[in-house]
């Protein structure tokens, strides 16, 4: 990609190879560019700069991070991942530190150091030709210890993380059948002793060798911030399955060990077998079914499949047709929906199944999306794959239900893994298993009984209990191990907050903030990971947000833990996402409102020699995408300087003992005491309280009204769909459906005609810390669509395929008038890519407010506004 030295010059080069022909009419190039050092692009003023020893150390203080003279520190951050985290050259390093300082970037996530796939290529800590993975390659250390430097001297913190993929084998010293263990050995990590004990030699590798290039080892330095063990993993399992289920299918002799534990801990918890068949039992009653005689089938299915249904033979048989299928299970979904079913009861489902050739299909019981539209599906205790085959199949599926909280739900059948047709006969839906607890000849003191899969409620509540059990002995482990035996003095965590559901409350109890992922419209892969065969739904989040539901930031929001910092380590709107220009100032001015105190978009991208042509170089590249990057000096000067005031009430939210007791998820239990599902989530700060009330206690809520004031953020109905309002004293915004409307936001009004997908984000920021009406230098943003040069989507218009493009990115014009209330006159500059002034533009002056049209002067996404 190109760096620094890039003027205006550059840009006009850009413009004149790119050719009239190849760039979409009413779209211009705009490559990714270091910002001019003190240019209105150039946010670094915002970094602190090391003294003799450094950054000052980073801790916690009334709930947030602050320094040690007490100030506090929010951290618009960024993700350095795999080969990104390893640049080969000084240069390289101190280049990409220079550019996140100068997009506001004060903390870096060093993120898949441990990775298998870059080894020998630069993009892994682990020495090629060496089957096992201990040593430390000591280039590879070099280049991260000269990256986390560079980051210092640029004020950028580090964020060390540990356990993310290392692939364990046989060669590590295990069964070769640790090699079948899928997502890098995750869970089992969480129990299995020599795992374990090989997560802590990592870490007293990484975090004991001194960096020469700072003079401290990272467990000594104050800027390594903070240190996290293991991402995006819970033994308990993650939010998006079903919370305890899938262990029974692991290797046997990762399988018979952890049935060894919890044989183990069955015996610590009941007197004898006896009493632990009584407490397992089945209740005694008669079997209800779920699923009426005149249930009905609809399908749903997504841009790139389709299929259709008929239950020729009743409500119990239905027939499929899948005409078209992307690999994806449910982008064919054939639903019965408004059935009846209550949490914490035990329920059957069972059927036969055959297909025109063998395949997997996927049994789900969750939320019913016709009845709630605007909410992300939520499975309700089941999502199974089975196998079937093209003779009649039984299937028989048991699950405990649960996050119903009363709202009515949709069994689906998912079946767009490949085209062709399946039957189902004799499907049953009914409340009660009786094949459930301790059977004839187990016994938890012979180490007998099995890992649950047909349970009932109480066994099943056992299970989690143990397995969250298991977790919080991990982590404190883990703790203990950093902070006592090699003295790391950073913050620590461990994995998201909701990852485990409300178990991981208790997994995380002693950690020094919570954190939690969230992506809008992850990309669905059908085979695995791949930048081929992919497809993403392609609508933008703004259209999602309710007073019930608030997409990803909504969840975000839901499961912040009372009394500690709150980061979000990772957020994206992945390309090619045609409205990934709401991400940065909603997720800014949200987190602000929300009083959050990190936000890291993920990731950086290739960059430097990886990168030549400064293409989007995969769906979560930040630095190359004109929507993202464009709009990162407003995101870092609105969040770090706090211009969006947190909103004034607060409630938080109680459990009893143990927490996941009364329900597993959060956001359930938050829609249960606010049963009309008004949230008010612009004007209320959400918070959990993980230290857990007595045992059997109801969740309760708890509220610190104050009197309510102006909200800066709104959401507001434009004339072609919703528009996210941002009206605070330094800083303005509209954003999303600005194509024929005309909005007010306060210091900033924007009138815009109807053009492309009529969505675009336009920002304004004051960069002199003085109200926008009164401020002598402001930087407006507006950009919309943004890709590389060359794309092809497909006839679904939700893939690219490997269709990518190339570099130089371009981006769409937005034809707005612009209007920015003040006092004094200004004049108004157009912006090239490195933020130098790229020409004038003419103004008018309508009382106290300047006016301007971005149809005039050269194409651009930036303009800088300065006082005369």
């Amino acid at each position: 990609m190109r760096t620094s030295g890039l003027a205006l010059a550059s840009f006009a080069l850009a413009v004149a190879v790119s050719g009239a022909d190849a760039v979409p009419a009413g779209w211009f190039p705009w490559p990714a560019t270091e910002p001019v050092n003190g240019s209105a692009l150039d946010a670094s003023f915002l970094n602190a700069r090391p003294g003799p020893d450094g950054l000052p150390r980073v801790g916690v203080s009334d709930g947030h991070f602050a320094t040690p003279d007490g100030k506090r520190v929010r951290f618009w951050a960024a993700n350095l991942a795999a080969v990104c985290a390893f640049p080969p050259t000084a240069a390289e390093a101190d280049f990409i530190a220079r550019e996140l300082a100068k997009g506001g970037v004060n903390l870096v996530r060093l993120h898949h150091l441990d990775n298998a796939w870059g080894v020998g290529e630069g993009g892994s800590i682990w020495p090629a030709g060496h089957p096992e993975h201990r040593e430390l390659d000591a280039t590879q250390l070099d280049r991260l210890h000269r990256l986390i430097a560079a980051l210092r001297d640029h004020g950028i913190y580090s964020n060390l993380n540990l356990k993310v993929s290392k692939s364990l084998v046989a060669a590590d010293g295990f069964p070769a059948s640790v090699e079948e263990i899928p997502n890098f050995q995750k869970r089992v990590d969480i129990f299995d002793r020599r795992m374990i004990e090989l997560q802590k030699d990592y870490a007293r590798r990484l975090l004991t060798t001194r960096n020469p290039y700072t003079g401290f080892a990272p467990a000594d330095d104050p800027s390594v911030a903070i240190v996290e063990l293991n991402n995006e993993n819970s033994l308990v399992g993650y939010w998006t399955r079903d919370l305890g289920r899938g262990l029974d299918k692991l290797p046997a002799y990762v399988r018979d060990e952890l049935q060894a534990q919890w044989n183990h801990w069955l015996s610590g918890h009941y007197r004898d077998d006896a009493g632990l068949a009584d407490a397992w039992a089945s209740p005694a009653g008669t079997a209800s079914e779920v699923l009426g005689s005149n249930a009905t089938w609809a399908v749903n299915s997504q841009p790139g499949s389709a299929g259709r249904v008929a239950a020729p033979q009743g409500a119990n048989a239905p027939e499929i047709d899948i005409a078209k299928a992307d690999g994806v299970a449910w982008h064919v979904q054939v639903s019965t929906r408004d059935l009846s079913i209550h949490d914490g009861e035990v329920y059957t489902i069972s059927f036969e199944a055959q297909a025109d050739h063998p395949r997997k299909i996927e049994v789900g019981v969750g939320l019913d999306g016709v009845a709630r539209p605007h909410e992300d599906w939520r499975s309700f205790g089941l999502l199974d794959a089975v196998d079937i085959g093209k003779e009649w199949t039984p299937v028989s599926l048991v699950f405990p239900a649960h996050s119903v909280a009363g709202e009515p739900a949709a069994l689906s059948l998912n079946v767009a893994s490949a085209a062709g047709w399946v039957h189902v006969r004799g499907l049953s839906f009914h409340a009660g298993n009786p094949d459930g607890g301790l059977r004839p000849g187990q016994s938890a003191r012979a180490g007998t009984v099995p890992i649950p899969v047909t349970p009932t409620t109480r066994q099943w509540a056992d299970w989690i209990t143990f397995l969250a059990d298991t977790e919080r002995h991990f982590t404190d482990e883990m703790r203990r191990y950093l902070k006592e035996d090699l003295g790391v003095k950073a913050l620590i965590v461990c994995t998201p907050i909701d990852y485990g559901g409300l178990t991981g409350l208790n997994r995380e109890q002693e950690m020094d903030f919570a954190d939690g992922h969230e992506y809008w419209q992850h990309p669905d892969f059908p085979g695995g990971w791949s930048t081929e065969h992919w497809s993403i739904r392609n609508t933008p989040e703004l259209k999602a947000l309710s007073a019930r539901g608030f997409g990803v930031l909504g969840a975000l929001a839901l499961v912040r833990v009372a009394g500690k910092p709150f980061t979000v380590s990772e957020f994206d709107h992945p390309a090619p996402s045609e409205y990934v220009c709401e991400m940065y100032p909603t997720v800014a001015t949200f987190g602000g409102r929300q009083d959050w105190d990190a936000v890291y978009p993920f990731a950086v991208g290739l960059y430097g020699a990886a990168n030549p042509d400064g293409r989007i170089s995969d769906f979560f590249d930040q630095l190359h995408h004109p929507a993202k990057r464009g709009l990162s000096a407003f995101a870092a000067v609105t969040f770090r300087r706090g211009l969006v005031a947190p909103a004034p009430e607060t409630a938080e939210l109680h459990l009893g003992s143990p927490v996941w007791a009364e329900q597993p998820h959060a956001d359930t239990l938050w829609h249960e005491l606010i049963p009309k599902g008004d949230l008010r989530i612009l004007d209320v700060r959400y918070a959990i309280s993980d230290h857990p009330g007595a045992p059997g206690a109801k969740a309760t809520l708890s509220r610190d009204g104050i009197p309510a004031q102006s909200s800066p953020v709104r959401v507001e109905s434009g004339s072609q769909g919703p528009v996210w309002i941002v009206d605070a004293p330094e800083a303005a915004a509209a954003v999303g459906f600005v194509g024929g409307a005309k909005l007010d936001a306060g210091a900033l009004r924007v009138s815009c005609p109807r053009f492309g997908l009529d969505f675009a984000s336009i920002t304004a920021v004051a960069l002199d810390g003085r109200p926008l009406p009164d401020s002598k230098r402001i930087l407006v943003t507006v950009v919309a669509r943004a890709s590389n040069e060359g794309i092809v989507w497909n006839d679904a218009h939700n893939s690219l395929g490997k269709n990518w493009g190339h570099g130089p990115t371009i981006a769409e014009h937005v034809p707005a008038t612009i209007t920015l209330a003040g006092g004094s006159a200004r004049d108004v500059y157009a912006l090239a890519p490195d933020g130098s002034r790229a020409g004038q533009i003419a103004t008018q002056r309508a009382g106290a407010s300047t006016t301007f049209s971005t149809d005039n002067g050269p194409p651009t996404i930036e303009y800088e506004i300065v006082a005369r």
